[in-house]
């Protein structure tokens, strides 16, 4: 029976073709991986760039409503001013001109309060001290602590930030900047128009690196034709080229889900808001601000009411009693407040 020969480990062939067949195949991945990189790259780059002039527009937009809102809406709030500052007056000389009985001081007070607090005049600017005895806890009107709060709880928004930038991402932005600031720094170039033109790419870069733009950077990069030049045909460099697209494309995926974030944050507010519904309106052919304008306007027929209310008080042409169930808009506020309140019951049915 012959016997069986030893088995010989299997040994990396010597053969120059099956190798260079395999070298080949590993290059060939890494080409079809480096380019579906750098298009994913190119990709992000357009994303982040239509949502960056998205939101800039959208900002654009909200200051350019603002700006309309206060020019067309300035005479008005002027006459609002001056009658509101004319009812402090008033309560002023109420208060100061003559000697007032606690249960009267306190009555009075509260009327003025209630003003300030139904939003009909402007907080106080001022507070009166009592010459008798404090009232009771209970009595206690804190106009501006109940204004705070009625304001905060009217204008209440969500002051969410967008994720801070982390540390390997400020890492890379400040990379390519000072790769591209080495290389269009002015003073690298002699020639007048050639430092011209560093230095409107320096102003980009910047700007691009102040606000850790690192899409803008990369953006800059690319289009002065600034990234690493690679052999395609060594493994080494191609393995350097996808691991670095690799990583870029990871922070640019982040900065775009940043972006998104911030415009939803910025339609989420009042101000986003209100450029939504102004563009809802003027295509229905309605002018949004003339209607508030007129709002204003017929606001301040109601406030002077309230001017003359307390006037005719001063002027003892009406009694405490008289004084204390408070102009006619108040009992238009009860009853509002009441419709509403009836409102909310029968929803729950």
């Amino acid at each position: 029976m012959a016997r069986k020969s030893k088995s010989t480990p299997l040994r990396p062939s010597a053969d120059p073709a099956v190798a260079s067949s395999s070298d080949g195949l590993a290059i060939s991945d890494l080409r079809i991986r480096l380019e579906f990189l750098e298009r994913d790259n190119e990709k992000l780059l357009k994303q982040i760039e239509k949502k960056r002039t998205e939101l800039n527009n959208l900002l654009d937009r909200i200051q350019e409503i603002g700006l309309e809102v206060a020019q067309r809406s300035a005479p008005i709030l002027q006459q609002l001013l001056e009658i509101d500052a004319k009812i402090h007056a008033v309560f002023t000389e109420i208060f100061t001109g003559k000697k007032l009985g606690k249960q009267t001081r306190k009555n009075i007070e509260k009327i003025y309060y209630t003003l300030q607090i139904s939003g009909l005049i402007s907080p106080s600017p001022s507070r009166y001290e009592m010459d008798d005895e404090p009232a009771d806890d209970d009595d206690e009107w804190d106009a501006e602590e109940v204004f705070g709060r009625q304001q905060a709880h009217n204008y209440d928004r969500a002051e969410l930030d967008p994720p801070p930038i982390d540390r390997d991402e400020l890492k890379k932005i400040r990379q390519i900047y000072l790769r591209l600031a080495d290389v269009f720094h002015p003073d690298k170039v002699s020639d007048d128009k050639d430092r011209d033109y560093h230095t409107e790419v320096m102003k980009e870069i910047n700007q691009a690196y102040q606000s850790g733009d690192l899409a803008k950077l990369l953006a800059i990069e690319k289009q002065h034709q600034m990234g690493e030049l690679i052999d395609r045909d060594n493994e080494d460099d191609l393995t350097r080229r996808c691991a670095r697209i690799e990583q870029e494309n990871e922070f640019l995926n982040q900065q775009h889900a940043n972006l998104k974030q911030e415009i939803r944050i910025t339609k989420s507010t009042p101000e986003g808001s209100i450029v939504a519904e102004y563009k809802k309106l003027t295509k229905s052919g309605v002018d949004p601000i003339g209607e508030m304008v007129a709002q204003t306007e017929s606001q301040i027929q109601t406030i002077a009411e309230v001017y003359q209310f307390v006037v005719d008080f001063r002027d003892k042409k009406m009694t405490i009693k008289d004084f204390m169930k408070g102009p006619a808009v108040f009992q238009q506020i009860q009853q509002v407040s009441a419709e509403e309140l009836l409102m909310e019951l029968f929803s729950k049915f």
